[in-house]
């Protein structure tokens, strides 16, 4: 079995380019794997799994619709996914929707471009009069970028030529099944328990010490990682126990390191920016509790959750989206309206007592070595694979009774259309 997988490829500071990574192994064991890449330079150690293909989205030499299958991995950042995503709605493959609240990185697109006209007509021909008219607000700034993202996933943009929506939570799976007409998959997102240097909970995570007590907060760190309110309660708390190290890539950084100063807690908060992932994994160790805040969600499950689990670390996160859906026990929540609140509450009970929190994050690795092992999830994608020319022709089967709609349009009570389409289609994919 041939994989075509389009990703992001270390060292491209991207989770997904780590996701492929950890991945790969279980997945090259299975099947014959070429790596497709838009970027200029990956890790060498990559092609001991698999061969690396750079491609130009504009000029694609195209073999996966006659040998194997493709995969797609898209996420919600324009500079490591635009290529994928064009390549993706040319050609038929699987979409690995690492988000599917899309409109960031589709908007950024245009603004990078400067191109009004066609980002308003892209926004028309997925959601009618009503997306064009928000679209303008938007790009005029009436309506701000988050308001847009929640109103707009742009999923349907990248999944036009999909054959399956591969997800992660149960959260993009309802989103998705709402918008697109295509089979949507749940998969646990996957993550090895074991990594050169990191120890088991057992002997790590569980025996730390303190105070003082390490904070971490770690990735990419947009608006949406509430690192503003973290901030003010840390402040508010005034223990000077308590302090903070964030790892990572940090949207309008100089707005943060001006809270931070604000806040007077340069002495209490420390900024590492972007680290290797042993440097990461080290900090992890000897970290005594991880805030892991999204608000809002993009709707995905979180690689910096998985990653925390694999340390046995405690870990706050807010209850919505895929966090929501975890059971009772592995993780200590806040809820979205009450960030600074919950989060002060829970410090104090951690300065108070810490051993229930230990026990929640000892909890949280049993259950992650239970669900995401990468074999399971490699095993899945091959799998998919197998199926992939029963997927096209259901989907050429839909393109086509897709078209014979737009004949039908006034022939027939619009009410119906839907249910002789899928008439169509069936009758369509008997004879492929």
């Amino acid at each position: 079995m041939r994989i075509h997988w389009f990703s992001p490829l270390s060292p491209a500071h991207t989770a997904i380019a780590d996701y492929t990574g950890r991945l790969l192994p279980a997945l090259s064991a299975r099947a014959e794997v070429t790596l497709w890449t838009d970027q200029p330079h990956w890790y060498s150690h990559l092609e001991r799994y698999a061969a690396v293909r750079r491609f130009d989205p504009r000029n694609f030499p195209w073999e996966a619709s006659h040998d194997g299958a493709a995969f797609y991995n898209i996420g919600n950042n324009a500079q490591f996914h635009r290529a994928i995503g064009q390549v993706a709605r040319q050609f038929p493959g699987f979409a690995i929707m690492h988000d599917v609240l899309l409109h960031d990185s589709v908007s950024s697109d245009y603004r990078e471009r400067n191109d009004r006209a066609a980002y308003l007509d892209l926004m028309q021909s997925l959601y009618g009069d009503r997306g064009r008219r928000d679209g303008a607000l938007y790009w005029e700034g009436v309506l701000s970028l988050l308001q847009l993202s929640r109103l707009y996933s742009c999923a349907p943009f990248f999944l036009e030529s999909s054959l399956g929506a591969i997800v992660h939570s149960r959260a993009a799976e309802r989103a998705l099944a709402k918008e697109v007409n295509v089979p949507v998959i749940r998969l646990p997102l996957p993550f090895p328990a074991r990594a050169q240097g990191v120890r088991p909970p057992s002997l790590g995570g569980a025996a730390r010490n303190g105070p003082p007590w390490k904070l971490v907060v770690f990735g990419f760190l947009g608006l949406n990682r509430c690192l503003e309110q973290i901030l003010t309660a840390l402040a508010r708390l005034e223990d000077s126990r308590f302090r903070l190290h964030i790892y990572g890539e940090i949207e309008e950084r100089g707005r943060k390191v001006a809270l931070i100063e604000q806040l007077g807690l340069a002495d209490r908060v420390t900024l590492h920016g972007f680290v290797p992932e042993v440097e990461l994994d080290a900090a992890l160790a000897s970290a005594h509790l991880a805030l892991n805040l999204r608000y809002p969600t993009k709707g995905e499950a979180s690689y910096s959750q998985l990653r925390i689990w694999r340390h046995g670390l405690p870990s706050l996160v807010t209850r919505i989206g895929w966090y929501a859906e975890l059971p009772p026990g592995i993780v200590s929540f806040v809820r979205p309206g009450f960030l600074v609140e919950d989060l002060c509450t829970h410090l104090q009970a951690y300065a108070a007592q810490s051993a229930g929190y230990v026990e929640s994050g000892l909890r949280g690795y049993e259950y992650f070595v239970e669900r995401h092992a990468p074999a399971r999830y490699a095993a899945k994608i091959v799998e998919l694979a197998g199926q992939a020319a029963a997927y096209r022709r259901r989907w050429n089967a839909l393109r086509l009774s897709g078209r014979a709609a737009e004949g039908l349009q006034g022939w027939f009570p619009s009410g119906k259309l839907e249910g002789y389409v899928e008439r169509i289609a069936g009758v369509v994919s008997e004879l492929s």
